[in-house]
C-alpha cells in the first residue's frame, strides 16, 4: 500500500471521518488504530490536541468522552475476567509489560487496577512471572525500535535514486553510510531491505 502524503487538510479530513464513525478520538486510541495519523498530526500541528481543535473538535470534550467509554468498559469487568483476558492476550501479544498494554489495551489495564489493585499483581495472579514479562517487554521494544530505525534509514536511502550505489552514498554521506552498514550488516543486506520495503509499498 502506498504511503499517504499528508497535508493539514488530509489530517483534518481523516479526523472528522473517524469522528463520524463514532471512534474514540483520544490520542492513545487513535495511535492504536491509525498511528500514522497521530504521527502526521504531531508533525503538522505540534500535538494531537491542536489537530483536534483544527478539525473543529473540543479536545477537552474528546478526553472526557474517552474517559466515559473507559469507565463503561471497566464496569463490565470482574477480577476473573481480568485474569482470563490477560491469559488470552499472552497468547496473542509479544509484550505484556505495563507500558505496552496501557497503550494498546487501556481498558484491561484500568480494570486490573480496579479489580486486582495493580497490573503487576494481575499479571502474577494470571500465572506469569512479572520480572520475565518486563524483560520480554524490554526486548520487544528494542526490536520495534530497531525496525523503526531501519525504516527511517531506508526512507532516506530511497532519495538516492532507483539503484543507490554504495560508493556514491559513501562519498556523499559517509556518516549515513556507516549507519546503514552498522544497522544492516552489509551493503547487500541494505539493498535487499530497500527492495523489500519498496515492494511492500507498491
Amino acid at each position: 500500500m502506498a504511503r499517504v502524503k499528508w497535508t493539514k487538510e488530509k489530517i483534518v479530513k481523516r479526523i472528522l471521518s473517524l469522528h463520524k464513525l463514532g471512534e474514540d478520538l483520544s490520542n492513545s486510541n487513535v495511535k492504536r488504530i491509525d498511528g500514522a495519523l497521530v504521527g502526521a498530526a504531531t508533525a503538522y500541528f505540534g500535538n494531537w490536541s491542536a489537530a483536534l481543535e483544527a478539525a473543529g473538535l473540543d479536545s477537552s470534550e474528546v478526553k472526557k468522552a474517552s474517559q466515559r467509554r473507559r469507565n463503561e468498559k471497566i464496569k463490565k469487568w470482574t477480577s476473573e475476567k481480568v485474569l482470563e483476558e490477560i491469559r488470552q492476550k499472552a497468547d496473542a501479544e509479544k509484550d505484556l509489560s505495563y507500558a505496552y498494554m496501557k497503550e494498546k489495551h487501556p481498558a484491561l489495564v484500568a480494570a486490573a487496577g480496579k479489580y486486582v489493585t495493580s497490573w503487576k499483581k494481575a499479571v502474577e495472579a494470571a500465572g506469569f512471572d512479572y520480572k520475565e514479562v518486563q524483560e520480554k517487554g524490554k526486548l520487544h521494544r528494542q526490536e520495534l525500535n530497531k525496525i523503526w530505525r531501519g525504516d527511517l534509514l531506508l526512507e532516506r536511502l530511497d532519495k538516492f535514486g532507483e539503484s543507490p550505489d554504495e560508493r556514491d552514498v559513501s562519498n556523499k554521506a559517509p556518516a549515513f553510510h556507516k549507519l546503514l552498514i552498522k544497522h544492516f550488516g552489509s551493503w547487500r543486506s541494505v539493498v535487499s531491505a530497500l527492495k523489500k520495503r519498496r515492494k511492500e509499498r507498491v
